[in-house]
């Protein structure tokens, strides 16, 4: 059997550790500040990108990781005969997932691009999941069979107090943006069938805490099997939804990441989101 390698975004909430052990090759976007290149996204905290988004006239943007740079990565990893498993985040948060097919027409090497649907830490539930299965020496079919599979049993909300990022994303209107930050109105999305969905929205932190109350709920007619917490900016909310999450499911493994620069450009600062995966 081939050898099958991943290539995946800088976005995967993955330790340095596991990126190392399970050999994943993690592709880089340029941060470009008035289209002039600033710095690369791993190289960046999320505070730091969103300190320098709140305070520069000239907004920083997260680039594209370019076809002709995929159409190398793919080159180079594949040069010794090896498959190539490239797992993206969403095409409606990042075009690397657009970008990945193109190259992979280009490429000499055998690669299989595949859209994740789904959130950083989404992302690595599937990332991680193959790279397991490779070590199995599971044939590529049956490895993409379990990532569908994974897929469809994760779970991802966010709590975003600020909608600036929201209105720059298109994700809410214009007009009801102003207005709605006016109103300092606070919002649950939900991210299924690879989409932004509103859950709830209001002006109290009360009503946040109430889905909250019915999420858990439900949460406990469920068999979760991993849970993820993502901050950007200050952590207060997140540690909360930490302390809350440990006492009720005391048995889960529990992680909570300040999220990267690709993330963050999308929640913005003071979010928090909580993804789970059911087993």
């Amino acid at each position: 059997m081939s050898n099958i390698k991943i290539v995946t975004d800088s976005a995967i909430h993955l330790s340095p550790a596991d990126i190392h052990n399970y050999h994943i090759h993690v592709m880089n976007p340029p941060i470009l500040v008035d289209g002039k290149l600033y710095g690369y996204v791993n190289k960046i905290s999320s505070e730091k990108f969103l300190q320098l988004y709140n305070q520069s006239t000239k907004k920083p943007v997260i680039g594209q990781v370019s076809v002709d740079k995929l159409v190398k990565t793919y080159d180079e990893l594949g040069a010794d005969g090896s498959q190539i498993l490239s797992i993206h985040l969403s095409d409606k948060l990042t075009d690397t997932y657009a970008n990945a097919v193109k190259a992979a027409k280009k490429t000499s090497s055998r690669v299989t691009v595949l859209n994740s649907q789904v959130t950083a830490a989404g992302l690595a539930y599937q990332v991680t999941t193959a790279a397991k299965d490779i070590q199995m020496e599971k044939p590529l079919h049956e490895i993409q069979s379990d990532l569908e599979n994974i897929r469809n049993n994760t779970r991802i909300y966010f709590s975003v107090q600020c909608n600036l990022q929201l209105v720059n994303h298109q994700i809410v209107g214009k007009l009801r943006g102003l207005l709605e930050r006016q109103m300092n109105v606070q919002y649950i999305l939900q991210f299924t069938n690879n989409e932004f969905s509103f859950v709830t929205r209001g002006r109290k932190e009360e009503l946040v805490n109430k889905f909250w109350d019915q999420q858990l709920r439900t949460m406990h007619h469920e068999r979760i099997v991993k849970l993820a917490i993502l901050h950007s900016g200050g952590s207060q909310r997140a540690t909360f939804l930490y302390k809350m999450l440990s006492d009720e499911f005391p048995f889960v493994p529990i992680s909570m990441i300040a999220t990267n620069p690709e993330m963050a450009s999308f929640i913005g600062p003071e979010s928090t989101g909580v993804t789970y995966l059911l087993g």
